[in-house]
């Protein structure tokens, strides 16, 4: 989590500090208004949990403005709940100082992403500032259109997207933060018409000028974070405020395919309309810029490029991800120590003060005092009070009878908790039909499945392959990997027939003579084609457009590209980043081949 201004991580360890119910474990940020920390709870059991506490410096908290501003982030981003939002947990004040705490977002913001590849001369993976990109419109979309319970549009506006407001997990998820500066219907507008909020290099043109805002100004401000993410530049980036703001003004910006040749024409066509300046010639809403994106992405899948985003941030960010750990296992280590060093709340006892009433005590009735009911038979009160009598008899008698009984001595086993192992399979080179002990467990190439130590049985079925199987033996705690590498079922190539019985004469009038005997050859049928191969291309720290054998195949990362047994000619290029190299790689029927490439 970043703020405007905030400097960069500490890389000690701090002291934690107890805040509330939070033990504020590790400082991210700190800036003139604000200081962002990681904080640790814990529970019974040793129940723990992650969170990110943001709290307004104490000479902040005198500034009505900052905290109404606060309040409204507080306000709006506690009733937005979705995947590509962060969300907010808790609000409140301790002191003289307000918090939010949110959840704990481990990654980095765009910022910081774009500016660690400007110092190593990288550009970011085309792919991925389209995911991103995509990702923040989706959770734009569900923040523009959120309704009260009655149905009344919340007309919420960000107002504030910039890279360091977009935030990419170690793991590939993309979450908006900060509405700190929201506009929306249920907001106090503290500031007069024509001032301006909001990082002017990702303002709107609208909001360059003070005028009324609606989605489609965090619809351009998203346009610019795209443009920059492609270009690796800029867009407005003056000396000076007052030159900057007349940029925007004028949407003065060049095509992001003039800056970077690289960029598809049709990427440059989506960013352009992000970037018109009349709202009603953009895209009107989240949702529809989320499928442009989304079909240029095709045929690469979301869940693909996640997983290779989160790769990439992993690599990125290793020894920064080494140290954040570190420091994470420390603080939670002494704050989980100053936890259980605090006294215990015995709330058994509490519960048994309550349950004691004293002379003064009152009880509240239960449900309201029913009406007198009109003169009833006496011949039901009768039965009443005999049935009441033989019940009365009864519990007395069973009361009795468990007072006198001898005391029964009860033992109960405390059983060993049964360790669980697990079994990760994966299955090549097509999904097959897995069967566990007998039980079916899906279609899939990758499972992974807990299993009881012991003894089992795993096999393996798919059209066209001969069938795998195996016998394991599991030990208590033990996690194994199988590699079932299915076989093409070979076809029986025929048999050439020779037809060696001598011809039966016919019996015409005149018998002709018998002639040597005639050899038929019957043509062996064509080849059967053997199964293709597939091939994947990846480039460590960049991108790059794939090349077989001269033929642009795709960008990477190329996943299960069909190619027919053979060695091929592959070629990775990405002029910006200086990257032409060729390599010689050997496609196998069945199977997967691997071409790896460094962009560093």
């Amino acid at each position: 989590m970043s703020e405007p201004g905030t400097t960069s991580e500490p890389q000690r360890t701090m002291a934690p500090e107890s805040y509330g119910k939070y033990f504020l474990i590790d400082k991210i940020a700190v800036g003139g208004m604000a200081e962002i920390f990681k904080a640790k709870t814990f529970g019974h059991g040793g129940f723990e949990n992650l969170f990110v506490v943001k709290r307004i410096l104490a000479h902040m908290s005198d500034n009505e403005q900052f905290v109404q501003m606060f309040l409204d982030e507080a306000r709006v981003t506690a009733v937005l709940q979705h995947a590509n939002i962060v969300r907010v947990v808790d609000f409140g004040k301790i002191g003289t100082n307000y918090f939010l705490a949110m959840d704990c977002v481990e990654g980095k913001d765009s910022k910081l992403i774009l500016r660690k590849l400007f110092e190593r001369r990288k550009m970011l993976p085309r792919e991925f500032a389209v995911y991103i990109a995509m990702e923040a419109a989706k959770g734009l979309d569900h923040a523009h259109k959120k309704s009260t319970n009655m149905g009344q549009m919340l007309q919420i506006v960000h107002r504030d997207v910039s890279p360091s407001n977009i935030l990419v997990s170690y793991a590939g998820e993309v979450k908006v933060a900060d509405f700190g500066i929201v506009q929306a219907s249920t907001v106090v507008e503290t500031s007069t018409k024509g001032t301006l909020k909001g990082k002017i290099e990702y303002m709107s043109p609208e909001q360059a000028l003070g005028e009324d805002l609606d989605r489609r100004s965090d619809i351009f401000s998203l346009g610019i974070v795209l443009w920059e993410m492609l270009t690796g530049r800029r867009a407005f980036k003056t000396d000076n405020e007052v030159k900057t703001l007349d940029k925007v003004r004028n949407v003065d910006v060049e095509r992001a395919s003039v800056v970077n040749p690289s960029v598809p024409a049709r990427l440059s066509d989506i960013v352009a309309r992000c970037l018109e300046k009349n709202p009603a010639d953009r895209y009107q809403d989240g949702r529809e810029l989320h499928a442009e994106l989304l079909n240029f992405l095709y045929p690469a899948t979301p869940d693909v490029v996640q997983q290779s985003l989160g790769h990439f941030m992993q690599e990125l960010f290793a020894d920064e991800i080494t140290a954040e750990r570190h420091r994470l296992e420390e603080g939670t280590r002494l704050a989980r120590a100053m936890h259980e060093s605090e006294p215990s709340v015995e709330l058994q006892e509490d519960w048994e003060e309550d349950r004691r009433s004293g002379p003064g005590d009152t009880v509240a009735p239960v449900a309201p005092a029913l009406e007198a009911a009109p003169p009833a038979s006496k011949l039901p009160l009768v039965l009443g009070l005999l049935a009441l009598l033989l019940g009365a008899t009864a519990v007395v008698s069973a009361v009795l009878y468990v007072m006198n009984r001898e005391p029964e001595t009860v033992v109960i086993e405390k059983q060993a908790p049964v360790a669980v192992t697990s079994v990760s399979l994966k299955v090549s080179p097509v999904a097959g039909v897995v069967v566990v002990d007998g039980q079916p467990a899906g279609t899939t190439q990758t499972l992974v499945k807990e299993l009881k130590p012991g003894k089992h049985s795993i096999s393996v079925s798919a059209e066209g392959f001969e069938p795998w199987s195996e016998e394991v033996e599991l030990n208590e705690g033990e996690r194994l990997r199988l590699d079932a590498r299915l076989v093409a079922v070979k076809k029986a190539e025929p048999i050439p027939v020779r037809n060696d019985t001598p011809r039966v004469p016919s019996t015409p009038l005149s018998t002709p003579p018998v002639g040597p005997t005639e050899t038929v050859e019957v043509a062996p049928p064509p080849p059967v084609e053997k199964p293709k191969g597939k091939l994947s291309v990846n480039v460590s720290g960049g991108w790059a457009d794939i090349f077989v054998d001269g033929k642009k195949v795709g960008t990477t990362p190329v996943i299960g590209y069909q190619l027919a047994p053979g060695t091929y000619s592959i070629r990775a290029k990405n002029e910006a980043a200086g990257l032409d190299s060729t390599k010689q790689i050997t496609v196998k029927s069945g199977e997967t081949a691997t071409a790896s490439f460094s962009a560093q």
